[in-house]
């Protein structure tokens, strides 16, 4: 596993008071503002998600290694999990390269939101990017409010919560049309995203553990060790575009 970063928003001072009296955007502007600046300076990331969803009377678990490289290159491992051993490249565009470790000699070039190539709910290889997440947010201020959250792996968090109102974000499946609130946990300690869960109404549909963060760039790679994200491309051979 990777390292993981332990001090990485030393140098932006991250401090996270409890909400003022105001409206929900001035409440989140704190986390969030530090939070947006932090990840449009950096160059690139990996983290590994373990992921859990519900659909019905369906339930999925996972666990992803997520690797992303401005300005559009992602990589996406299945580590664990149904399918386990699958791996999903985009390098822009809306189709991906999607081919199982040992036999990158065959691969296939479906559509983004091809079902061989989504999870349970629909998320294709763009959901996870952390920065897409954090831009809906910021397009949302006056659905967004802040708190303290949970305890989480002996680390206090802050809590954003979006509320959703008629919108979808950009990167969300249709199976999310019925998602009523999104909520991201922030490390105190490390100001990295820690854990991410979506509701409709009070069932939990969706939860994320992130961890085993690895920066490169801004200022956040500045407090991280290890080196940059490394998304190499299977070699070339027979290709199938369904």
């Amino acid at each position: 596993m990777f390292t993981i970063a332990t001090t990485v928003f030393a140098l932006l001072s991250l401090t996270v008071p409890a909400p003022a009296h105001g409206d929900a955007a001035r409440h989140a502007s704190s986390t969030l503002d530090r939070l947006q600046a932090a990840w449009t300076a950096l160059d690139g990331y990996t983290v590994t998600i373990e992921a859990h969803e519900v659909s019905g009377d369906k339930t999925a678990d996972n666990e992803l290694r997520y690797a992303f490289a401005k300005p559009d290159h992602v990589r996406l491992e299945v580590v664990s999990g149904s399918q386990a051993g699958g791996t999903v490249l985009w390098d822009g565009g809306d189709r991906v390269t999607a081919f199982r470790r040992g036999l990158s000699f065959f691969k296939l070039h479906p559509s983004l939101h091809d079902k061989n190539v989504t999870s349970l709910r629909g998320n294709s290889v763009l959901t996870p990017d952390l920065g897409d997440i954090l831009s809906c947010y910021g397009a949302h201020r006056n659905a967004v409010s802040e708190g303290d959250g949970p305890v989480i792996d002996g680390a206090e968090t802050a809590e954003l919560k979006l509320t959703y109102d008629g919108f979808q974000c950009p990167d969300d499946p249709p199976a999310d049309r019925d998602v009523t609130l999104d909520v991201i946990d922030v490390s105190k300690t490390t100001g990295l995203i820690v854990e991410r869960r979506r509701y409709e109404g009070d069932a939990l549909v969706e939860k994320w553990d992130l961890k085993d963060y690895r920066i490169q760039g801004g200022t956040l790679a500045s407090q991280t060790s290890g080196q940059a994200p490394v998304l190499p491309k299977p070699p070339a051979a027979r290709t199938v575009s369904p």
